[in-house]
Order: C-alpha cells, then sequence, then structure tokens
C-alpha cells in the first residue's frame, strides 16, 4: 500500500509535459509590423481601394484613409469580412481591434465583431464561439484606442475574418492585430466518440470541438488539445459551466467496448511519448483507465504491427487528477490511435499531448490485409522496334526437359539438406541444454565439443537440478564471445544495475570467455550459498585501507597509530579480488523465474536496454532455498526485442556477474525470465519506492512549530541512519572496485523500518530527467552530482563515488526540498566545477544543510568535495565515522 502511495505521488507531482502553454504564446503574428505582407490582407469590399482598403487594416498604422472600411453599412447580420491568410496553420489566443482615428477626423469604430476562421483539415469556415458559447466579441468606445481580447479556447488556423457587427446600422471601420504562436505539434485533427451526459444536468461533451458532429467528432480540434487541463472537481468548468474541461465515457453506454481516439497528424512523425492529463475521483466512479493500447498508420486506414500496451495501476487512495505519460518507442505514423480501457464506470480526459519529431524518409500507407502486391517483373519482353511496345505475347523458346529435371532434383537435394541440418541442430540444442555444468562450462557445448558429450555431461545432475539461469536457444554458443571493448561513461552496463566494471571485474568478465575443457570438473556447479552469506573477501574484517594523510581529517589524529597485527595483514591484490569473485560466481545461481507470475503494476523508466517496470511477484525464492517469499513488489529490467546476440550475450554475463554480488544494502538480482523474449532480469524493489519521493512526504521533526495531525516526521538520527546505510552498501561495492557512477537518492530504495537498499532504478526515470545535462553533445550527465574529473575528464573512481555520496548526504538533510546548487542553471553547474579542473580557486560548494545538520557532518560532506581524489575518505572511513555517530539508534519497525 506504501508502495503504491510512493508511486501515486510520483505521478502527480509529474507536470503536464509539452502541453500547449497559451500564456507564453501571446506574440503579435504581423500586422502592425508588416510580417504579413499587403497580398495576404484582402476583404469583402472596400469604400476606396486606394485609401480604406484592408492593407490599410493594420491597428497602430495611419496610411491614407487610416483604416479598412467596407462598402456596406454594419448591422447584426454581417456580412463584410477582412480576412488575413497565416498560410500555415499558427494558434491563435487573442484579437485586437482599433477603429479609424484619422488624425482626428475619423468617427467610425466597431463596437463589437465576430470571427471565422479555415485550416486545410476542416475544409469549411467555423465560427468561433467561446467557452461560453458566445460568438459577438466586444469591440471598441472609441476610434483611437485599441481593445485587446483573449481568445478561449484558441483558435486554430490558417486563415482568419473579422466581421464588424452593430446592434444599429452604421458606417464602420477597422484596424486589427491577432496573437499567438506557431502550431508545432503537428496535430492536425482527431476523432472520437462524443461524451455522455451524466444526469440530467451534466455534459461531458467536447463542446469546443470544432470539427464535424456526426456519430463520432471528426476532422476537428477542441478540449483535449487546448492546452488546458480541467479542475480538480469535475463538476466545476474552467471558471464557470457545468462539466467544462473535462470529456467523459460512460462504461454502460458503450457495451464495456474501449473509447477510441484516433489522432491525424501533418505528415509522418516519430513519437517518443504521450501524456493524458486524467481524472480519478473514485468515490464518484471515475478512474484512470486500466488499460490503453496505442497504434500506429500511415494511412490511416489499416494498423498494423504489435500495439504498445500500457496498463495503470489502479489508485484508489487519491482522488487527484494526475498525468499518464506513456513512452512510444519512436515508433512512426501519421495516425495514432488509442484505444482507453474503463477501468470504472467513467473514463475523463482533459488534454492530451504528443512528443514527436517529423520523420525522415519516403513512407507508403499501408495496404489492405488480402492484398497482393504485383510481383517483381522476371520475365524476358521483346520489344518490337517498329511499334515501339513491348509484347508479352510473343513466344519465348522453352526449356529442355531435362533442365526442368535437373531443377526439380536439385531442389529436393537443397529440401533435404535443410531438414539434416534442421535435425542437427535440434540434436545440438538438446545436448547443449542438458550439458552446461556452470557458468565457466560453455564451452562444452560448442559444436567441436559435441564429441565428447558423454564426458560434460556429467555435470547434468549437478546444475539442472538447482534451476539456474538457462542460456537461451542462440545464445549458449555465444558465450566464447569476449567484449574488449573501452567501457564509455553511462555505457558500461546497459542492463543490469547502474554499477560500473572496474578492471578486476573486467578480467573476471574476460574468465567467463575462458570456458574450462569440459573435462575438467574443478568448475562444477556447487551448492548455492544461503542468501546471507557474502564473499569470503568480505565475511567479517575489511582489510585496512589508507587514510586520508591531513592533519584536520575526521577519522585519524596525529597520535593514531596501526597495531601490529594490522601491519602484518596484507592488502588484497587485484587477483585477490577475481579469484574471490570467481569463487562466488561458482557458488551463486541465478533461478529462472515463471514470467506467469510476474504481474506488471507501473512502468518506472525508459533506458538503453529497454523498459523497467515495478511488478509484483509471486513466490520469488530465496538463494538456495526451496522456500518462497509470497507476495512482493519487485523491479523488472526488460531487454528490447530486437537486442543483438552480442547484447544478449553482455545481458546474460552482467547478470551473472551483478547475481555473485549480496549485500543487505545492494538491490539484489532475484531471477530471470530467459525462456522466451523479451528477456528480462527480476530485481529486488522496496516498499516506499525511491528516497528522494520518500523525504520530499515527510517533515524534520525537530520542527519547532506545531506540525497539523497526519503529517510524517524524520529526526535527524533516522536521516543518519539512511545515509549510514547508503555509506554500508559503497563500502561494499568499493571492496569489489565497483563504481556506481549515480549515486543519488533517486538511485536508492525504501523499505520497511527505513531500510535502504542502493539501486540505479531513477537513471531513467522521466520524473528525474531534469536531473540530468548533455555535456558538449554527450550522454546526459547528473552534473549536479558528479566529481569534477568525471565531468571533464570521464575518469569514475570509487572516489568519485565519494563525492557523488557527499552530494546524496546533502539531499538527505534537506529531505529532497532542494536540487543540489538549485539556484544555478546546468551550464553554471558545469562552470562552478571548472574551477576546481583550473585550480583557479573560485569553486561554491553547497551550502551547509539546515539545522540540526552538526558541524562534524558539514566537515564529512566537505572531505567528500575535496579536488584531489586521494585527500578524499574511503567508503569504509565514511561507513565508520557515521556508524559512531549514529550509535544506539535503533528505527522503529
Amino acid at each position: 500500500m506504501a508502495q503504491s502511495t510512493l508511486l501515486i505521488l510520483a505521478t502527480l507531482v509529474t507536470p503536464l509535459i509539452n502541453a500547449l502553454d497559451t500564456s507564453q504564446c501571446i506574440a503579435p503574428l504581423g500586422m502592425e509590423s508588416g510580417m504579413i505582407p499587403d497580398e495576404d490582407i484582402s476583404a469583402s469590399s472596400s469604400f476606396d481601394s486606394g485609401n480604406v482598403g484592408p492593407q490599410h487594416g493594420r491597428v497602430r498604422t495611419e496610411n491614407h484613409g487610416g483604416a479598412w472600411c467596407p462598402k456596406q453599412q454594419i448591422t447584426t447580420e454581417p456580412k463584410e469580412w477582412l480576412e488575413i491568410d497565416l498560410h500555415s496553420v499558427h494558434v491563435i489566443t487573442g484579437a485586437e481591434t482599433q477603429g479609424r482615428f484619422g488624425n482626428g477626423q475619423g468617427q467610425e469604430f466597431a463596437e463589437a465583431y465576430v470571427l471565422e476562421y479555415w485550416r486545410p483539415r476542416l475544409g469549411k469556415w467555423v465560427r468561433y464561439r467561446n467557452i461560453k458559447g458566445k460568438e459577438v466579441i466586444e469591440g471598441n468606445k472609441n476610434t483611437y484606442l485599441g481593445a485587446k481580447r483573449d481568445l478561449d479556447p484558441p483558435i486554430w488556423a490558417s486563415k482568419i475574418r473579422f466581421y464588424p457587427y452593430s446592434f444599429h446600422r452604421r458606417t464602420v471601420c477597422m484596424r486589427v492585430e491577432i496573437y499567438g504562436c506557431y502550431w508545432n505539434d503537428g496535430i492536425v485533427s482527431y476523432s472520437m466518440p462524443q461524451g455522455d451526459k451524466r444526469g440530467p444536468a451534466w455534459e461531458f461533451f467536447d463542446a469546443t470541438y470544432d470539427g464535424h458532429w456526426d456519430s463520432e467528432l471528426q476532422r476537428g480540434l477542441g478540449q483535449l488539445t487546448d492546452g488546458k487541463v480541467g479542475p480538480e472537481n469535475f463538476k466545476m468548468g474552467y471558471d464557470y459551466g457545468k462539466g467544462a474541461g473535462w470529456v467523459g465515457w460512460r462504461n454502460d453506454t458503450r457495451a464495456n467496448q474501449p473509447i477510441e481516439i484516433k489522432f491525424e497528424f501533418d505528415k509522418v512523425r516519430e513519437f517518443n511519448s504521450v501524456h493524458l492529463y486524467c481524472n480519478n475521483e473514485f468515490t464518484k466512479d471515475i478512474q484512470v483507465f486500466s488499460e490503453v493500447k496505442i497504434m500506429f498508420s500511415v494511412g490511416g486506414t489499416y494498423y498494423y504491427g504489435d500495439p504498445i500496451s500500457f496498463t495503470y495501476m489502479e489508485d484508489r487512495i487519491f482522488e487527484y487528477n494526475r498525468n499518464v505519460s506513456i513512452k512510444l518507442h519512436r515508433r512512426v505514423g501519421r495516425f495514432v490511435k488509442l484505444q482507453l480501457h474503463f477501468a470504472a464506470r467513467w473514463i475523463m480526459i482533459s488534454e492530451v499531448t504528443f512528443d514527436s519529431d517529423i520523420a525522415h524518409g519516403n513512407f507508403t500507407p499501408e495496404l489492405p490485409p488480402n492484398h497482393e502486391r504485383l510481383p517483381v517483373q522476371s520475365d524476358v519482353f521483346i520489344v518490337d522496334k517498329e511499334q515501339n511496345r513491348p509484347q508479352s505475347e510473343i513466344p519465348v523458346a522453352k526449356q529442355d526437359d531435362h533442365t526442368y529435371m535437373a531443377v526439380i532434383i536439385g531442389i529436393l537435394m537443397a529440401v533435404i539438406i535443410l531438414l539434416a541440418v534442421c535435425i542437427f541442430l535440434i540434436v545440438s540444442r538438446h545436448r547443449q541444454r542438458k550439458c552446461f555444468a556452470s557458468p565457466l562450462a560453455a564451452k562444452s557445448v560448442l559444436p567441436g565439443a559435441i564429441s565428447s558429450a558423454g564426458s560434460s555431461c556429467g555435470t547434468e545432475k549437478a546444475y539442472s537440478s538447482k534451476g539456474t539461469l538457462p542460456l537461451g536457444p542462440d545464445t549458449a554458443l555465444l558465450m566464447d564471445m569476449k567484449s574488449d571493448e573501452y567501457q564509455e561513461p553511462y555505457q558500461a552496463l546497459k542492463y543490469a544495475p547502474y554499477y560500473s566494471y572496474s578492471t578486476v571485474v573486467m578480467e573476471m568478465r574476460d574468465a567467463l570467455d575462458k570456458q574450462p575443457h569440459p573435462s575438467d570438473t574443478s568448475y562444477d556447479y556447487a551448492v548455492p550459498e544461503v542468501a546471507n552469506n557474502t564473499l569470503p573477501l568480505l565475511s567479517g574484517e575489511n582489510p585496512p585501507l589508507p587514510l586520508v594523510q591531513d592533519k584536520e581529517s575526521l577519522y585519524h589524529s596525529k597520535g593514531t597509530s596501526r597495531s601490529k597485527e594490522d601491519k602484518t595483514k596484507k592488502t588484497p591484490t587485484p587477483q585477490d579480488v577475481l579469484t574471490a569473485l570467481k569463487r562466488r560466481l561458482e557458488q551463486t545461481s541465478v533461478p529462472e523465474f515463471p514470467r506467469h507470475r510476474l504481474r506488471m503494476i507501473t512502468q518506472l523508466g525508459e533506458g538503453a536496454f529497454g523498459t523497467v517496470y515495478v511488478a509484483e511477484a509471486d513466490g520469488i525464492p530465496e538463494y538456495g532455498l526451496n522456500a518462497s517469499l509470497g507476495k512482493r513488489l519487485v523491479a523488472v529490467k526488460f531487454l528490447l526485442r530486437n537486442a543483438t546476440v552480442k547484447e544478449k550475450v553482455e545481458f546474460q554475463r552482467d547478470v551473472r556477474i551483478l547475481g555473485a554480488l549480496e549485500d543487505v544494502n545492494i538491490a539484489r538480482v532475484l531471477g530471470v525470465c530467459w525462456r522466451e523474449e523479451p528477456f528480462c532480469v527480476v530485481m529486488e524493489y522496496l516498499e516506499h519506492g525511491d528516497l528522494t519521493q520518500f523525504l520530499k512526504t515527510h517533515v524534520p521533526a525537530e520542527t519547532t512549530h506545531t506540525l497539523p495531525l497526519g503529517v510524517k516526521t524524520l529526526s535527524f538520527n533516522c536521516l543518519l541512519y539512511m545515509a549510514t546505510q547508503i555509506a554500508s552498501g559503497m563500502r561494499y561495492l568499493e571492496s569489489l572496485n565497483f563504481v556506481h557512477r549515480d549515486l543519488a537518492t533517486r538511485n536508492c530504495l525504501v523499505g520497511k523500518a527505513y531500510q535502504i537498499k542502493i539501486s540505479d532504478f531513477g537513471t531513467d526515470n522521466e520524473a528525474y530527467a531534469s536531473d540530468y545535462y548533455n555535456v558538449n553533445g554527450s550522454m546526459p550527465l547528473p552534473v549536479r552530482w558528479m566529481a569534477w574529473e568525471s565531468v571533464f575528464m570521464g575518469k569514475y573512481t570509487t572516489k568519485s563515488d565519494v563525492w557523488s555520496f557527499g552530494v546524496t548526504l546533502w539531499e538527505i538533510l534537506c529531505l529532497c526540498r532542494r536540487r543540489p546548487f538549485d539556484s544555478l542553471t546546468d551550464a553554471e553547474v558545469v562552470e562552478n566545477l571548472a574551477h576546481l579542473r583550473d585550480e583557479t580557486g573560485g569553486f561554491e560548494p553547497l551550502p551547509r544543510p539546515p539545522a540540526p545538520c552538526t558541524k562534524d557532518i558539514a566537515d564529512l560532506m566537505a572531505e567528500c568535495w575535496r579536488t584531489s581524489e586521494i585527500q578524499r575518505p574511503t567508503f569504509c572511513q565514511i561507513h565508520l565515522f557515521l556508524q559512531r555517530k549514529n550509535l544506539g539508534y535503533a528505527p522503529v519497525s
């Protein structure tokens, strides 16, 4: 329940991304400035085209007669018009009119007017009505002052006409200006069923839709694209009226069929994401859709290919409106169809926006399913030179019967060979599955080793009974591949957690490729360890690490000396670490988990590897135990369906290595789904979600003023307790020479009793996209958390992680109310770090967190941010220091 609460809160605070912002779409479009040329201004008539023609109808401009004046007098039945041609569709948010001043001689002005507009997809002129349904717009009260009126809803138009309107017959003249911006979203129109009534008084119609109202709404635009979202209370209009702002459909009037909304775009586009603003007043039988299916088409008639399906976790806790964002994986089309499935009696939508780019290339509309494409012409045509026409009917010499027999025999032989190859592959696959004895014995199934299958099958029982990670049908043969590529920052590990492999671990990856001979039984699969065992290297006593050689360090004093026993301890070499890791790999199994026992709840993010979901797993087993834990929350990372063979091999290898990591403060690998695509890895996830959102929902317990009932608090000791766990997890990674590269509260999970586990699930979470910045066109980097040497030199070490820990500790003590360096832009943060690179002395560190942060904790953060990485403390030292500071604290379960 707490987990779902945090996920919902994260959804609530997500803004409506890329929606039309009418407050910024207010620029004059060019009547006064002359950007709209005279030839794009026309009129139904003019009293004198030379003096008061349409080209003179520019606001605040006094040329010749000083305005446009129609021939006929104006009444309540307007027939005269002034037209402006914009050529392309614009969003028009305001209109301004002015009378004819004529240096004090003119007395003509329009006391009111109406607007009509046209755009290509509509194919007709439409009379504008504001959100109250009124057509007549108030004009001028004199000849010299302009009157600007906002248009609500805005107008999407490529042409617009002003019709002067008068409550009594009179002569009028007009000068005009229009305000707005270019419509770059590309939506030409959308079609859907009209909304439904709720009782006798409430109509949840798309009342501002300007297309055709037939059996369904067609070829128009309306409330779903106007940039305004509905009010919290669905019964209130934007400012008045009943139901305005929401379009609603009732389940029982639709025969339980989904609602289809079809969007048409100006050109074929690549779609990144779609955002739907939804109502969730579940006590009023209104909920966010249970599932949406999204389909794409170039021609708009046929929608081929698998739809994108998105399931929304039911929320019966918060009744707030929310923006639901869905990744579209750069799917291509000119038409997009949404199918919204009901979760309750009502679905209510207020706004739909797309993130898209124009696709480059040639695209042809889809053909009907039963349409047969014309075959490629392979016949030889003889051209009659006299008539200059093809003569396919001229007979061609027939081939000899023996030639036909040879072709038939050749085809039969090819079929026989293909069958033999298939049988060989089936037998090889069978042996491959049975004979794969250990993670370090994949060579036993290589084609060259088939003849020794008997000796390699001796390990069958030792392995197959463990239910460990099986190789996919086509990837076991690829375990011999060796990846020697340099792993660039932010590309080193695309599939498993965000930790970066050091040289030691890369050696172990190579060791996975150097498989032993099948007869070598020293690598037979051992009995897996129980969950709480750790590497021998980390079994209790960490090897002594060098202290910071600084007399002002928090971690030692001048008089401190190591004991004789400490001096005799041997510091582990990289080979010792490699040996320990290899031993751990042999003793750790990654079980196959049945995919049908995973129920996807919500999408966390989208990364280079694929999609990350929070899911409910039924019966995740503990390592080495047959007992299951019942239902629990997990994170599921999917590998892309179109992943290359190399990516699949690296995915499996990385999961194996990460499966060997085991620490109470690290999100562990729990299992894999490798039997069918898309492949995925199942990892730990905790009840309260990420630490950033958790901290934002709390206030300091030391707050002096009286808190409202129900407000959650966190004490200073509790914050240190959580920071100590992060230091402990990083100490574990440090001992293995792993580098995380993206340590921050967004990448830490919170469980019961304030348990913390380090992960990477915040890295690709859309909610934290603003935490990453492209430095000189590189991959997005979390520069506000990074050490200077990582930003400018691409150097990532455990000491750069120490810098990030200092920022993470600062976040915790500020309860994530502020971003690091929140007064600086991303570019200014990089410039600030550059002072350390250039040694100019102008670097401004983060300010000291508010009370009750003590001086020694502030000093700890300052040591983490030292320029020289050698002078920064180790995680072993940080953990020991925080343990002492937090001595005696016990969380309340």
